[in-house]
Protein backbone atom coordinates (compact mmCIF):
# COMPACT_ATOMS: atom_id res chain seq x y z
CA UNK A 1 0.00 0.00 0.00
CA UNK A 2 1.35 3.34 -0.90
CA UNK A 3 1.36 6.26 1.95
CA UNK A 4 -0.46 9.46 1.59
CA UNK A 5 2.09 11.99 -0.11
CA UNK A 6 4.25 9.14 -1.50
CA UNK A 7 4.54 10.02 -5.01
CA UNK A 8 7.28 10.73 -7.14
CA UNK A 9 5.94 13.57 -8.64
CA UNK A 10 5.43 15.41 -5.37
CA UNK A 11 8.80 14.38 -4.18
CA UNK A 12 10.10 16.12 -7.55
CA UNK A 13 8.39 19.72 -7.18
CA UNK A 14 9.11 20.02 -3.77
CA UNK A 15 12.92 19.37 -5.16
CA UNK A 16 12.54 22.05 -8.08
CA UNK A 17 10.41 24.39 -6.12
CA UNK A 18 12.23 24.89 -2.87
CA UNK A 19 15.86 25.96 -4.53
CA UNK A 20 14.01 28.51 -6.64
CA UNK A 21 12.28 29.99 -3.99
CA UNK A 22 15.36 30.60 -1.89
CA UNK A 23 17.30 31.17 -5.00
CA UNK A 24 14.29 34.10 -5.63
CA UNK A 25 14.33 35.02 -2.30
CA UNK A 26 18.37 35.96 -2.26
CA UNK A 27 18.47 37.45 -5.48
CA UNK A 28 15.99 39.95 -4.39
CA UNK A 29 17.37 40.51 -0.87
CA UNK A 30 20.91 41.15 -2.16
CA UNK A 31 21.02 42.42 -5.24
CA UNK A 32 17.59 44.46 -5.61
CA UNK A 33 19.28 47.59 -4.39
CA UNK A 34 22.46 46.98 -3.78
CA UNK A 35 24.72 50.28 -6.28
CA UNK A 36 27.03 47.85 -7.77
CA UNK A 37 23.97 46.17 -9.71
CA UNK A 38 22.77 49.87 -10.54
CA UNK A 39 26.96 50.73 -11.65
CA UNK A 40 28.07 47.51 -13.57
CA UNK A 41 24.45 46.56 -14.82
CA UNK A 42 22.67 43.34 -14.97
CA UNK A 43 25.71 41.75 -16.42
CA UNK A 44 27.39 41.99 -12.77
CA UNK A 45 25.07 40.03 -11.58
CA UNK A 46 24.89 37.01 -13.94
CA UNK A 47 28.07 35.86 -12.96
CA UNK A 48 26.70 35.25 -9.91
CA UNK A 49 23.71 33.29 -10.26
CA UNK A 50 25.16 30.14 -10.89
CA UNK A 51 26.86 30.66 -7.57
CA UNK A 52 23.85 31.35 -6.23
CA UNK A 53 21.98 28.70 -7.30
CA UNK A 54 23.75 26.36 -6.14
CA UNK A 55 23.90 26.99 -2.91
CA UNK A 56 20.08 27.13 -2.86
CA UNK A 57 20.38 23.60 -4.22
CA UNK A 58 21.27 22.88 -0.54
CA UNK A 59 18.33 23.55 0.71
CA UNK A 60 16.51 19.96 -0.69
CA UNK A 61 18.51 18.45 2.07
CA UNK A 62 15.40 19.24 4.11
CA UNK A 63 12.51 17.56 1.67
CA UNK A 64 15.02 14.55 1.37
CA UNK A 65 15.19 14.25 4.96
CA UNK A 66 11.70 14.34 6.01
CA UNK A 67 10.52 11.64 2.95
CA UNK A 68 13.71 9.90 3.87
CA UNK A 69 12.94 9.90 7.73
CA UNK A 70 9.12 9.19 6.77
CA UNK A 71 10.01 6.18 4.94
CA UNK A 72 8.51 7.72 1.97
CA UNK A 73 10.99 6.41 -0.97
CA UNK A 74 9.37 7.86 -3.98
CA UNK A 75 9.57 11.08 -2.72
CA UNK A 76 12.83 10.82 -2.26
CA UNK A 77 13.56 9.93 -5.52
CA UNK A 78 11.57 12.77 -6.57
CA UNK A 79 14.05 14.76 -4.63
CA UNK A 80 17.24 13.58 -5.86
CA UNK A 81 16.14 13.73 -9.39
CA UNK A 82 15.11 16.94 -9.02
CA UNK A 83 18.46 17.83 -6.88
CA UNK A 84 20.79 16.05 -10.35
CA UNK A 85 18.67 18.34 -12.32
CA UNK A 86 19.45 21.52 -11.06
CA UNK A 87 23.07 20.36 -10.50
CA UNK A 88 23.60 19.46 -14.28
CA UNK A 89 21.85 22.87 -15.36
CA UNK A 90 24.30 24.66 -12.71
CA UNK A 91 27.18 22.88 -14.31
CA UNK A 92 25.88 23.99 -17.77
CA UNK A 93 25.75 27.84 -16.02
CA UNK A 94 29.44 27.45 -14.82
CA UNK A 95 30.61 26.13 -18.34
CA UNK A 96 28.56 28.77 -20.84
CA UNK A 97 28.94 32.06 -18.52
Amino acid sequence: MQKKYDKLSLGFMTGLLLPLVIFGVAIYFQYTNSPQIRYLGFKYMINFVPKILSLSICSNLLPFYVFLTTNRMSGVKGVLAATFGLALFVFILFIFV
